[in-house]
């Protein structure tokens, strides 16, 4: 696997990247060491911290719930202490998936229905969620100082990719380029080495053979996973543009103050 320049390796994280870099309509681009998303930051090794302290990353956004942070309690690497905001987004699929892996031994793996419960996550997210998804905004917009804000979810690419994808649109980045950030999960947690190995463990666990092209969606992303989350917030909101303004309270002014925060050359 090559790794993409936004991708950077750190012991015990996964999905670890830098949002910089992309273009916007203004021409000026997402400032990099500015903005960072990724999985969940309880395994990580205390040589992380000087990483992290290097990319002066002093805000942590963190979208889990309590449930999935008693699994995988919040800490942090030695020397580093960010400034911590819980906001707590559901809709991950996680009580789906639960279920299914206590179903495995009696029935056939549901690779149709895992999808399409992704799927549906992806529609229910940005509306079941609207008032965490303004805080995540407002966050950012009140971000203060020079230090780099960092949000995740457990895995970093369902709830970390549509808040990603909905922040990269604001602060005027094109649909392509969105898509390509949403999608780069898949190159940073090596999808075939990591779908081979999740099929391995839940076949051992089902006593049958799963072919790692089922378990998918458990790993990486497919562009309908977002466009599904657009057609959503369009059928609500009429746009993903009403939707930023109206729901989430972006207002032009307050839009031009996140951009301000987080453009740069």
């Amino acid at each position: 696997m090559t790794l993409n320049s936004r991708i950077f390796p750190l012991a015990g994280v996964k999905n670890f990247r830098d949002m910089g870099g992309y273009s916007t309509r203004s021409g000026t681009p997402v400032a990099w060491r500015r903005l960072f998303r990724s999985g969940h930051l309880s395994d990580m090794t205390d040589d992380c911290g000087t990483e992290l302290v290097a990319r002066n990353i002093t805000t942590v956004i963190d979208f889990r719930s309590d449930a999935e942070k008693k699994r995988h309690p919040v800490r942090w690497a030695q020397g580093w202490v960010p400034r911590y905001h819980p906001l707590p987004i559901g809709g991950n699929a996680a009580a789906w998936v639960h279920e299914l892996f206590e179903r495995l031994s009696a029935s056939p793996f549901p690779a149709d229905d895992l999808r399409a419960q992704f799927i549906l996550a992806f529609e229910t997210i940005p509306l079941k969620n609207t008032a965490g998804v303004r805080q995540f905004f407002d966050t950012l917009v009140d971000h203060e100082g020079d230090g780099a804000a960092l949000f995740h979810c457990t895995a970093g690419k369902d709830r970390t990719g549509i808040t990603g994808a909905l922040l990269l649109r604001a602060l005027g980045v094109g649909d392509e380029q969105v898509m390509e950030d949403f999608l780069l999960t898949n190159e940073a947690v090596d999808l075939d080495e990591t779908s081979e190995r999740l099929a391995s463990w839940l076949s051992s666990r089902a006593g049958k053979t799963i072919a790692p092209r089922d378990v998918f969606p458990l790993v990486g992303v497919e562009p309908d996973f977002l466009h599904a989350a657009y057609a959503a917030i369009a059928k609500e909101y009429g746009s993903v543009d009403a939707y930023l303004e109206n729901a989430l309270g972006l207002t032009a002014k307050r839009a031009e103050k996140l951009r301000t925060s987080f453009l740069g050359g």
